[in-house]
């Protein structure tokens, strides 16, 4: 599961100016694991020189620092008092948050199955804004069309490269986005994060 936060802030001379507009945008994609406790330590059950430390929910800086301290102990063989609170292995939170995951399971089933399914209708090219994006189907092709603000059109493949889901487009990070695993994508379909590991392909429209 992710966030997603945008926010601009006027820099230089227009930050004084009586009305200014942001020169530049931040977005984070923020991680929460399903009982909003982050997940530190051995990557599965039987690890011995693999581990994680994930889903901080936007408390990077300080989680960063609490499990640089924990993965320390643990790859040194310190027992941590601890420890077992942010085990991605721990079974009390999977049997507390497993309807929430199975919930979660069940949206991405339903996109891995739906996706594959014609559809009736849907959005043409021609409708696309300046800026703005949508799944057009062409034919027998679902394409990710792009128009950006001088008007031309850019059109790749709607099928996420991980396991083929199709792709949305957000405009306020002006990304395409698996909803299934929160692979992205720019608009001219360059992989910008995983877990998919190859772009979007370009198609002609």
């Amino acid at each position: 599961m992710s966030r997603s936060y945008s926010r601009g802030s006027p820099r230089g001379p227009t930050a004084t100016s009586r009305r200014s507009e942001a020169s530049h945008r931040r977005a984070t994609q923020d991680n929460d694991d399903t009982d909003s406790v982050p997940l530190v330590g051995p990557f599965r059950p039987g690890s011995r020189h693999a581990y994680v430390a994930t889903g901080f929910g936007g408390w990077g800086l300080s989680g960063g620092i609490m499990a640089s301290r924990l993965l320390s102990d643990l790859i040194d063989g310190r027992e941590v008092p601890w420890a077992g609170l942010y085990d991605p292995r721990r079974l009390i939170s999977v049997v507390r948050e497993g309807p929430s995951f199975l919930k979660h399971q069940a949206h991405v089933a339903r996109h891995f199955v739906g996706d594959r399914l014609p559809r009736i209708s849907g959005p043409a090219a021609a409708d696309i804004p300046r800026g703005g994006g949508a799944v057009v189907r062409v034919g027998a092709r679902q394409l990710a069309v792009h128009r950006d603000e001088s008007g031309q059109l850019q059109a790749v493949s709607a099928r996420c490269t991980h396991l083929g889901c199709l792709v949305a487009f957000n405009g306020a990070e002006q990304a395409w986005e698996c909803p299934c695993h929160g692979s992205r994508f720019a608009p001219d379909g360059r992989l910008l994060q995983g877990p998919a590991v190859r772009p979007l392909e370009q198609r002609d429209i």
